[in-house]
């Protein structure tokens, strides 16, 4: 392929040197040229500068011109910089004129007119294009450089956080054993409190740094992955956030350091997780008074209802203005005992100490007690209440029997209060999506808007009604949310202006239980209390082969379960209180009665009491009532260990007789 032509400006006064210097090229070498020409210096800057026949490859320039010497056409081609656009050669005259003075004025090259030939010439031209495109180069890289470091340095500067370059510092064994500055940002000592860092080393400055830095720093520069650290530099007393990354080859052992001062951020965040600790324990402490003061609350109160009922239905009758007061001391009574309750309700569940116990319930029977308390309202004010019956399907939930009466109630209650004059409230069950039950409570009230709505479960909302509306404490709604939700289920509302609401709530199913068969077991039962005894032999007498014994107190207990030795003994109690652990140490001292399981029943306990019944001796102590299935286990296991355990007492002892069932 043949090798382009080569544009050469011939600027000289003489025609013939002109032409000798054509002649020499064309015969000097092989390649192949085209020529423009100018007699005077000022005619051959306008075309190197203005390229009218194009670009110029070299420049053959006469020493001595009529109007300038080669110098000052150099300057005049420079234009203010060391080397001009294309190559200049430069064609001398005489051994005097200084070659130095021309390189140094611009010329790649100079050679003397009177020795020239014309392989030297072409040697001259072919060295002057080659070390004027290494030179345009070098600048070029020069000048990128120079751009590319004063943006570096602009951002350098201009970075708000810390920036430092560091290189690690090894002993003689190549142990890193500490790291020297090498750059830092103005915003460095901002951050640091330090200044003239450079060529300094981090131990230097902080002598007790941990080394959890320079391991970290080391391990950047071995392995170039970057580090985030977030660490407190305890002599510095500051809080750092740190990015550390790799600068260059890893022999380099160089590592770039972006970080933050974040004290005042880290002082604000352990400030807010000390106030926080703080709310919690005194909302524990708020707790743990509302949850102990229960039983001092209500007592009292219990106490001006009950007098007031008497003053009621006293003898002689009251007048009517009298009888007037007592309703009044009665309503704001029963009001302020129902407030007490839901209060300690919602506490108790908020601070986590409300005791659940989840088991299969019947909703057929939750919804016939419900129905049972609440007609006497309805009827009251004129509600149609109309429950839907189950009898396709024996609707069961996996939850706990009390909250979710507590829960249907509260709804019904809701929809006999809110409702319109001679209105309607029906309840239904229905299969949810997931394997859930449904319990839906559709009243044919006012109806709630979207803003009522998105109020609705919080507390003290009371459906939106103003002061003076139905009473209520406005927090039943919200309780009932969160007793669904602990229950593993979920709550809402369903409501239209005009026309009425429908709140539901929807419950786990639960399969549908196996009747079981304990053969030959006999249970004794402490209970002073006629209703609650009556309500135990309810539920024992649903399980075939279980006798069920009675006694009114502690010694006439001890002395049937020595007598008789039953296999499980039930003590119905409030709380632990000295009789209960007075009974649990009669019943241990007597080798006939140790053996046997004690189960305490308390449906109004504290977690802490709990605790305190079991370490005093009991099998079990349950809260939730005894129609359930934690009931049923926890009795079930009181029969294996009497069975377990029991056998040694009985050979010591000799067989004890069977009672008949009690009638």
């Amino acid at each position: 392929m043949a090798r382009p032509h080569r544009h050469v400006l011939l600027i000289d006064d003489s025609a013939d040197d002109r032409a000798d210097l054509r002649q020499m090229l064309l015969c000097g070498g092989h390649r192949r040229f085209r020529f423009s020409e100018a007699q005077l210096g000022a005619e051959g800057v306008h075309q190197v500068l203005e390229a009218p026949q194009g670009p110029i490859d070299c420049v053959l320039l006469d020493y001595s011109l009529p109007d300038m010497d080669a110098p000052e056409v150099l300057a005049a081609l420079c234009q203010g910089t060391d080397l001009p656009p294309c190559p200049v050669v430069v064609i001398t005259g005489t051994a005097g004129e200084d070659g130095l003075k021309l390189l140094g004025a611009g010329a790649q090259d100079y050679i003397g007119k009177r020795w020239t030939t014309a392989e030297s010439l072409t040697r001259a031209v072919d060295n002057a294009i080659e070390r004027h495109a290494m030179m345009v180069d070098r600048r070029r890289a020069e000048a990128a450089l120079r751009s590319s470091e004063e943006r570096y340095r602009a951002l350098f500067n201009s970075i708000d956080a810390g920036f430092a370059v560091i290189e690690m510092v090894s002993d003689g064994q190549g142990a890193t054993v500490d790291a020297r500055y090498l750059q830092v940002n103005p915003a460095f000592a901002r951050h640091t409190g330090f200044a003239d860092v450079e060529g300094r080393t981090i131990r230097e400055l902080l002598p007790d740094i941990d080394p959890l830095w320079l391991e970290a720093y080391d391990t950047v520069a071995s392995t170039g992955e970057p580090v985030r650290l977030v660490h407190r530099i305890e002599s510095m007393q500051r809080w750092l956030d740190v990015y550390a990354f790799r600068l260059g080859a890893a022999q380099a052992r160089q590592v770039a350091v972006l970080f933050n001062d974040i004290t005042e951020r880290k002082q604000s965040e352990l400030a807010l997780i000390a106030a926080k600790a703080e709310a919690e324990r005194a909302n524990r402490a708020k707790s743990e008074f509302l949850l102990s003061m229960s039983h001092d609350l209500r007592s009292p109160l219990n106490a001006m209802l009950g007098f007031a009922q008497l003053l009621e239905a006293g003898t002689p009758e009251p007048t009517p203005q009298q009888l007037e007061s007592v309703q009044q001391i009665l309503q704001a009574g029963w009001h302020l005992l129902g407030l007490i309750n839901e209060i300690l309700d919602l506490t108790a569940i908020e601070s986590g100490q409300l005791m659940l116990s989840p088991q299969a319930v019947s909703l057929s029977e939750v919804i016939e007690e419900c129905r049972a308390m609440i007609e006497p309202q309805a009827h009251e004010a004129g509600i149609d209440l109309h429950f839907v019956p189950c009898v396709d399907q024996p609707w069961r939930v996996q939850a706990d029997a009390t909250r979710t009466r507590q829960v249907l109630l509260n709804l019904l209650n809701n929809a006999i209060q809110y409702n319109r004059s001679a209105g309607r409230v029906e309840v239904r069950c229905t299969e949810a999506p997931g394997q859930r039950v449904r319990v839906s409570v559709e009243d044919t009230g006012p109806g709630l808007s979207a803003g009522q709505v998105a109020q609705l479960f919080e507390p003290f909302s009371r459906l939106g009604e103003p002061c003076g509306g139905p009473p209520g404490t406005g927090i039943g709604l919200v309780i009932s949310q969160r007793l669904v939700e602990l229950m593993g289920g979920c709550i809402g509302v369903d409501s239209t202006v005009g026309v009425g609401s429908c709140f539901w709530f929807e419950l786990d199913a639960a399969p549908t239980p196996l009747a079981r068969v304990w053969p030959a077991r006999t249970v004794l039962c402490l209970e002073s209390d006629a209703l609650r005894l009556q309500r135990i032999e309810e539920v024992v007498a649903r399980w075939p082969g279980v006798c069920l014994l009675r006694a009114g107190d502690l010694r006439g207990g001890i002395e049937v379960a020595r007598s008789a030795r039953p296999d499980a003994i039930l003590m119905e109690i409030t709380s632990p209180d000295r009789s209960a652990v007075l009974a649990m140490q009669q019943f241990a001292k007597d080798p006939a009665t140790a053996h046997i399981p004690v189960i305490a029943l308390g449906a109004d306990a504290l977690p802490r009491d709990v605790e305190a019944g079991l370490a005093a001796g009991f099998f079990d102590f349950l809260t939730q009532p005894v129609l359930s299935d934690a009931f049923e286990r926890a009795l079930g296991l009181a029969f294996e260990r009497t069975r377990a355990g029991g056998q040694h007492a009985t050979a010591a002892a000799g067989p004890a007789p069977r009672p008949a069932p009690a009638a």
